[in-house]
C-alpha cells in the first residue's frame, strides 16, 4: 500500500488497516507496528492521529458493526433475517467474529475505552435483533410478547454456544450449536420460523 498523502487519507488508511488486522488476527494479536506497516505510515503518524487504546477500540467495534449489518440487514424481511442468522451463526466464516466479540468483551472488563466503545455496539445489536422480532410481530409472522427480552435470551444463548464451540469446553459441534439456537429462536417466536 502506498503512503497516503492527505491528512484525511492517512488517518483513514491507519483506521482501515487497524480494522482489517483486528478482524483477521484478533484484538490481542495486533500491534501498532502491524498497523503502521499495513497502512504504509510511520509510528509517529499513528500517534499523531490516534491514541492506540482508542484506535484499537474504535477499529474493533467498526469491524463488529459491519458484521452485525451483514447478519441483520435493515432492509431484509424479518423471517429471512432470523433464518440467515441461525444458519450462519456457527459457520467457519463466523468464527473470527465470535473470537473478536469475546476478546472485546474480555478487554472491556479492564479497559474503559473499550467498554464505552463496545457498549454502543452491544446495544445496537440488541436493538437490531429486537426490531427484527418486532417487525415479524407486526407482519404476523410470529407472536413474540416481549421482543426485547426475547432478543436478550437469543443473544445470550448464541454467545454462550459460541464460547463452547470455540473452546471445546464443553464439547459442542457447530451443528449442535445451530440446533440449540434454532430451537431457542423458534420458541421465542412461538412457531417454527427456522426449519
Amino acid at each position: 500500500m502506498g503512503t497516503p498523502s492527505s491528512d484525511t487519507g492517512r488517518r483513514a488508511a491507519i483506521f482501515a488497516a487497524a480494522k482489517a488486522l483486528i478482524r483477521e488476527r484478533g484484538l490481542f494479536e495486533v500491534r501498532t507496528r502491524d498497523v503502521t506497516e499495513r497502512a504504509g505510515v510511520g509510528i509517529g503518524l499513528l500517534n499523531h492521529y490516534f491514541r492506540w487504546q482508542e484506535l484499537r477500540a474504535e477499529a474493533a467495534v467498526a469491524a463488529l458493526e459491519e458484521e452485525i449489518e451483514r447478519v441483520f440487514p435493515a432492509v431484509a424481511a424479518p423471517d429471512a433475517v432470523l433464518v440467515g442468522f441461525v444458519k450462519q451463526a456457527f459457520t467457519e466464516r463466523s468464527a473470527p467474529l465470535w473470537r473478536l466479540w469475546i476478546e472485546t468483551t474480555d478487554a472491556a472488563l479492564s479497559d474503559d475505552v473499550m467498554s464505552k466503545a463496545l457498549a454502543g455496539c452491544a446495544l445496537g445489536l440488541l436493538d437490531r435483533v429486537a426490531s427484527t422480532l418486532e417487525a415479524g410481530c407486526r407482519l404476523t409472522l410470529w407472536n413474540c410478547p416481549n421482543p426485547r427480552a426475547s432478543a436478550m435470551r437469543i443473544l445470550a444463548l448464541h454467545d454462550g454456544l459460541a464460547g463452547f464451540v470455540l473452546t471445546g469446553i464443553p464439547p459442542l459441534s457447530r451443528a449442535e450449536a445451530t440446533a440449540h439456537l434454532k430451537a431457542q429462536v423458534n420458541q421465542e417466536c412461538g412457531r417454527n420460523v427456522v426449519a
